[in-house]
C-alpha cells in the first residue's frame, strides 16, 4: 500500500474514533463544544474567540483587557493554545476551529504512534492498537472536555520519529552526528508547532531528547545488571537523593508544589471518572479518598493506562529475566535500545515521593527537577502519562512479537492481538461528554449584549490563576463574555501577576462588592464614598451588574441595590439572575 494512502486511512479510522467517542458532537460540529461545568474547557473556547477577535482588529493576540479590565493582561505565559487560535482566524467559526483542532490532534496522534511503531513492531494490528493507546489512553480521554492543550499531541511521535532519522548518537561522546538537516529542520518546526500547543507537551519533547541522549552519554546499555555492583550504585543513589531531598524540603526550598502534586503508586490501578465501563464504586471512593489524594477528586490524579497492558509488561519482562524470550527487535536495533530507560524515567517522574496510598516513601532522584527554577514550572508529575501512553506500547508489543515469535501460528498471534484491542477498548470507552453551546448561555446575556457601555460586572467577583484566588470565579463568564462582548474586571488565567490580585482589593468598589459576597458575616469596612463610586462608574463605563442565582437575595445583591439606586439603575428579574441596567 502506498505511504500516503496507508496515512490517509490511519487518519480517517483515528478520526472516527474522535466522532464515536464524543457522539454526538458531530451532530452539532459548529454550534457547540466539549465542556464540564465550572471547568476549564471555557477558558480554552475563550482563548481561540480571543487570538481571532484580537487578530481581526489588528491587535496584539498577547495581550488583552477583554478580561482582568482595565488593566489588562498579557498572554505569553498563559495556557493559550495559539494553534486552536490560528484555527478560528482560518476557519471563522470558534467551536469549529476548536472541534476541528482536537479531532485532527487525536487522528494525527493515533497515525504517528503507528508510524512510530511500525519501526520495531511487524504486526499492523499491534501498531493500530500502540496509536490507539497513545491517542486515546484514559489520561486524555478524561482531558478531553477540560484540558485542551494536554490533549494537543500530535507533534510528539513525529518528533520522536524525525529525531531518531536526525541524529545518531554514540556512547562516550556528548554531540551526536547530524544524519539529515531536513530531520533536524523538521524537529525544529515541530517544536515551535508544539509551543504554540501547549508547554508540557513541549517539555516532553525536550525531556525525550535528553533521556535518549544521557542513554548514550552515561553507557547504560554497557551496565552489567546480573552483577551486584550497578545494585549497589543504584541504592546508594537512592539513599543519598532521599536525604538530600527530605534536606532541601525541610530547608523550605522551594519545589513550587511539584512533590506535592506527585503521583500516588495506586492511581495506576485507578480507573477515572470519565470511564465508561471499568470505574467500579472502589475506584470512586479511592478517587475522592483524602486520605490518600492531596486533591482529592482531582483529575490530576489520573494515570490509568488499562490494566492489560501494564500485566503484559511485566509479564514479558519477567520473562526475558527467566531468559524464556529472546531480546525483541526493538532491544536490537541500537536507535530503539533507549526507550525501556526513557519510560522508566518517565514513569518515575510521575512519582517523585514514591507515595504508596497516600504515604511518601521514598525521594526519588527525578524530585531534583522541581527545586530547579524554570523546570519547576512544570509541577503536575501526572501528565506525564501522556508519554508512558506512547512509549509503553512500543517496548511491550515488540518485546510480545519476540515472545509469541515461534511459540504461536500467526492466526492464533492475529486472534491474541485482537483479544487485547478489545480488552483495552473496554478498558478505555468513555463515558458521553457534556457540551455547550451559545443556546445555552442565560437569557440575561443576550440582555447585557443589547445594552450601551464597556464593562460588565458580574457577582460572583474572582480573579484565579494555577496558584492563587480571590474570591470567587464562575469559569461560565469567559464564555459568556463572547457572546455579550462587555469587558470584565474578573479573569481566569495560567499567571496572573500579583499586583492585578491586589487591584480588585484596592479598587474601593471592587474591595466592598467582594467583602459582601465572601465575608457578609462579618463586620464590612467602610463603604465606598460618592466620589469613588462616581470614579468607578466613570473607569469601568459598567452595561450593568448581573447577580448570579446563588448570590440573589444574600448580603451582596442587598448592597449593589443600595450602592446604584442614586444612579438610576433599574432592576430586573431574568430566569433566576438579576439584572442591574445602567440607566
Amino acid at each position: 500500500m502506498k505511504n500516503w494512502l496507508r496515512v490517509a486511512l490511519l487518519l480517517a479510522a483515528y478520526g472516527l474514533l474522535f466522532v464515536v467517542f464524543t457522539w454526538p458532537l458531530a451532530q452539532h460540529f459548529t454550534s457547540s463544544f466539549l465542556a464540564v461545568p465550572g471547568r476549564d474547557s471555557y477558558q480554552f473556547f475563550w482563548n481561540a474567540w480571543h487570538f481571532r477577535e484580537a487578530v481581526q482588529s489588528g491587535k496584539n493576540p498577547f495581550f488583552t483587557d477583554w478580561i482582568l479590565y482595565p488593566q489588562g493582561s498579557g498572554l505569553v505565559m498563559h495556557a493559550y493554545t495559539p494553534v486552536l487560535g490560528a484555527l478560528s482566524v482560518v476557519l471563522g467559526n470558534d467551536m469549529l476551529a476548536v472541534n476541528m483542532g482536537l479531532l485532527l490532534s487525536y487522528a494525527f496522534s493515533g497515525t504517528g504512534a503507528y508510524l512510530l511503531a511500525r519501526r520495531w513492531v511487524r504486526s499492523p494490528l499491534l501498531c493500530l492498537l500502540a496509536g490507539f493507546i497513545f491517542a486515546y489512553s484514559p489520561y486524555k480521554l478524561q482531558r478531553l472536555p477540560e484540558h485542551y492543550n494536554l490533549v494537543l499531541t500530535a507533534t510528539v511521535p513525529f518528533y520522536i520519529l524525525l529525531f531518531l532519522r536526525a541524529f545518531e548518537f554514540r556512547e562516550g561522546r556528548f554531540l551526536p552526528l547530524v544524519r539529515s538537516w531536513a530531520a533536524v529542520a523538521g524537529c525544529f518546526g515541530l517544536g515551535v508547532l508544539t509551543l504554540l500547543s501547549d508547554y508540557y507537551v513541549l517539555f516532553g519533547l525536550l525531556y525525550f531528547s535528553l533521556l535518549y541522549a544521557a542513554w548514550f552519554w552515561l553507557r547504560i546499555g554497557r551496565i552489567r545488571w546480573r552483577t551486584w555492583r550497578p545494585w549497589a550504585w543504584l541504592a546508594g543513589i537512592l539513599v543519598v537523593s532521599h536525604i538530600a531531598i527530605r534536606l532541601l524540603r525541610l530547608a523550605g526550598a522551594n519545589e513550587n508544589g511539584g512533590i506535592w502534586w506527585g503521583g500516588d503508586v495506586v492511581s495506576y490501578l485507578m480507573p477515572p471518572p470519565t470511564s465508561r465501563f471499568v470505574y467500579w464504586d472502589w475506584a470512586a471512593r479511592l478517587y475522592t479518598n483524602a486520605k490518600v489524594f492531596n486533591m482529592p477528586g482531582s483529575l490530576e490524579n489520573t494515570v490509568f493506562i488499562g490494566y492489560a497492558l501494564p500485566l503484559l509488561a511485566l509479564g514479558l519482562w519477567a520473562m526475558r529475566l527467566a531468559g524464556q524470550r529472546p531480546a525483541s527487535r526493538r532491544f536490537q536495533d541500537v536507535g530503539g535500545r533507549p526507550l525501556a530507560w526513557v519510560l522508566i524515567v518517565f514513569l518515575l517522574f510521575t512519582v517523585p515521593a514514591l507515595r504508596i496510598y497516600g504515604h511518601e516513601r521514598l525521594n526519588l532522584p527525578t524530585a531534583f527537577l522541581h527545586f530547579i527554577p524554570f523546570f519547576n514550572n512544570i509541577r503536575c508529575p501526572t501528565r506525564w502519562s501522556m508519554m508512558i501512553g506512547l512509549l509503553l506500547p512500543i517496548v511491550s508489543f515488540s518485546a510480545l512479537e519476540a515472545a509469541w515469535h515461534l511459540r504461536l501460528r500467526p492466526l492464533v498471534q492475529t486472534a491474541l492481538s485482537l483479544l487485547l484491542l478489545v480488552v483495552v477498548g473496554i478498558e478505555f470507552w468513555p463515558k458521553p461528554y457534556q457540551r455547550a453551546s451559545q443556546a445555552s448561555i442565560p437569557a440575561v446575556y443576550r440582555q447585557v449584549a443589547r445594552l450601551p457601555g464597556t464593562s460588565l460586572i458580574p457577582i460572583p467577583l474572582g480573579v484565579l490563576d494555577g496558584y492563587h484566588q480571590v474570591g470567587y470565579l464562575e469559569a461560565e463568564q469567559m464564555f459568556y463574555q463572547t457572546l455579550h462582548r462587555k469587558k470584565l474586571p474578573i479573569g481566569y488565567l495560567s499567571r496572573v501577576r500579583p499586583e492585578l490580585f491586589a487591584s480588585m482589593r484596592q479598587e474601593p468598589v471592587l474591595r466592598a462588592i467582594l467583602y459582601q459576597q465572601t465575608k457578609p458575616d462579618t463586620v464590612q469596612p467602610a463603604p465606598p464614598t460618592v466620589p469613588q463610586v462616581q470614579a468607578f462608574l466613570k473607569t469601568y463605563d459598567p452595561a450593568a451588574f448581573v447577580v448570579g442565582p446563588a448570590y440573589r437575595n444574600q448580603p451582596v445583591h442587598t448592597f449593589l441595590r443600595q450602592l446604584l439606586l442614586p444612579y438610576g439603575y433599574r432592576e430586573q428579574l431574568i430566569d433566576g439572575y438579576v439584572l442591574l441596567a445602567a440607566p
